[in-house]
């Protein structure tokens, strides 16, 4: 916990809607802390969680078609926390699984991924940081109805020039789908989203953020 602690690192606070944000320990599974994943064979990329088990965590009710807000922290829920070390930039990405899978096979599809911003010099972290950790994602429309896990990721590049260098922070939600209409997403097993020399993943940010491409499988777009 002390490493996390030392190097500003981050974890999921909150998610819900514009009209109700609800803490940790509600919807959110619960994690290992704030200390980030650098082995992508670590079963932990999965959630950051040892507490797998469905039961554990409530469901959150979600209208496709809509956003949901999911918000970070470091230290503490204020405007005053810095949510992640600003030298921690990279991207953001956000997957879906059947939640009857528990996350594993093939069962992840992406459905949000925001990487660098050449017009405001920004990578999604740093837009996170500024919206004081809140990142706002649309559930798709065109899926099934169903019970999901959702994932959500940032992955820091700052040691990433090295093999094995890039940080990643995931932590999941579980909500339940209704206003879908109906949709068959290509799916990905966790240990198949990443390579360790993904452009992505294997990258030196000191060359700058307009070549770099975002990790993983695209976007579901029916």
């Amino acid at each position: 916990m002390l490493l996390g602690v030392v190097n500003a690192h981050t974890n999921l606070y909150f998610v819900g809607t514009k009209n109700k944000m609800n803490p940790k320990g509600k919807f959110i599974r619960p994690y290992m802390g704030t200390a980030p994943i650098r082995d992508l064979n670590d079963p932990l990329l999965l959630c950051r969680s040892r507490g797998m088990a469905p039961e554990l965590t409530e469901i959150m009710p979600v209208v496709a078609g809509t956003d949901i807000t999911v918000e970070w922290h470091h230290y503490n829920a204020t405007k005053s926390d810095n949510v992640i070390s600003p030298s921690h930039r990279g991207p953001c990405l956000v997957y879906m699984a059947p939640l009857e899978s528990n996350g594993l096979g093939n069962s992840w599809f992406k459905i949000y991924e925001q990487g660098f911003n050449a017009k405001r010099d920004m990578w999604c972290t740093d837009v996170v940081r500024e919206n004081y950790g809140k990142l706002r994602v649309k559930i798709p429309k065109n899926i099934n109805n169903g019970e999901y896990i959702l994932r959500t990721e940032m992955i820091a590049l700052h040691n990433a020039r090295r093999l094995g260098g890039a940080q990643f922070f995931p932590n999941c939600v579980q909500i339940s789908v209704t206003g879908a209409t109906s949709g068959n997403p290509k799916m990905y097993p966790i240990d198949k989203l990443y390579s360790p020399t993904d452009p992505g993943i294997l990258f030196d940010r000191k060359k700058g953020g307009a070549s770099y491409v975002i990790p993983g499988p695209p976007v579901y777009s029916p």
